[in-house]
């Protein structure tokens, strides 16, 4: 068993040293304090250590209730709790839990630090080499289908100003986070295409997904129908532009995915999206999320 107290110390230690290299710091309110020593805040009981920064703000929240600690974060800084979201989750239950069992806990929260807030890291964007997209000729060819490398590498042909964001995001996870960049960069662009009135382009970046869609792999389709193009939350002035360029192929899925997106359903696939599993590296996986949705089995999923 643990205290409380002894435990929330512990990942104190562990954060800080993150902290001091990352240009963030423990808030510290000696009207608010439990002790002098930690900068634990006590509601009820609820128990929070508050972390700020340049990268943002993370908080340590343990509820003696649910015996449960988590990791919240924002890119925000000085963000209200409610503004957070959930990076990591355990259960901690001190008459059960032991001092090794705080130390994972710890030791995943400094993961989860790393991945959302780390600034030490060099950001020399020009060293970072963008992995090369599978071709049109291996796709057509059937050598190859087009993954999600592909997706974001036409994307940023068709708009280089997002180039370093993708380096960025390369640069960041080790890898490509492709479902972090679709969100953050390929969705919202979809949404101001759709606004605009330049019917050239609109025809450009939806032949883009259509050719990727088509020959791409099922996780490159969740990507388009489920991250991306479900954004259009069924709006008939957004479905109504699409219709124009988007495929025969794709046209049914991605109706189907934006009923499901706009009723009870898609709220709770939204609110998964938004607080997404802290992230981990790449493990082998079973069907994506819209097989789910699709309810086992979608047009354009049957890759071979």
């Amino acid at each position: 068993m643990i205290e409380i107290n002894e435990a929330l110390g512990q990942v104190y230690k562990t954060l800080n040293d993150f902290c001091n290299l990352n240009e963030m710091e423990f808030r510290y309110d000696k009207s608010t304090m439990v002790s002098a020593a930690l900068p634990v805040e006590q509601k009820g009981e609820d128990y929070y250590m508050y972390i700020d920064g340049k990268a943002g703000t993370a908080i340590v929240v343990y509820s003696a209730q649910e015996n449960k600690i988590k990791l919240l974060g924002s890119g925000e800084q000085n963000a209200p709790i409610e503004d957070c979201k959930q990076l990591s989750l355990w259960l901690l239950e001190p008459s059960i839990h032991d001092e090794k069992d705080v130390k994972s806990i710890a030791n995943d929260f400094l993961e989860t630090m790393e991945n959302n807030f780390a600034t030490a890291k060099a950001k020399d964007l020009s060293k970072v080499k963008i992995p090369k997209a599978v071709s049109k000729n291996q796709a057509k060819s059937g050598a190859a289908n087009y993954d999600a490398q592909t997706l974001c590498n036409r994307f940023v042909m068709l708009y280089p100003e997002y180039k370093n964001d993708l380096k960025q995001n390369l640069l960041d996870y080790d890898e490509l986070l492709a479902a972090d960049f679709a969100e953050k960069y390929i969705a919202p662009k979809m949404l101001e295409v759709l606004e605009g009135n330049d019917e050239k382009e609109q025809k450009k970046f939806f032949s883009m997904l259509n050719d990727v869609y088509e020959d791409g792999l099922n996780e490159v389709q969740d990507l388009i129908a489920v991250v991306i193009m479900s954004r259009m939350n069924n709006e008939e002035k957004y479905l109504a532009v699409a219709d124009k360029y988007m495929s025969d192929y794709m046209r049914p899925t991605i109706h189907h995915i934006n009923k499901l997106m706009a009723g009870s359903a898609g709220d709770r696939y939204r609110e998964k999206m938004k607080n997404p599993p802290i992230y981990k590296p790449k493990k082998q996986k079973s069907g994506g999320l819209m097989t789910k949705l699709m309810g086992g089995g979608a047009q354009g999923l049957n890759n071979q």
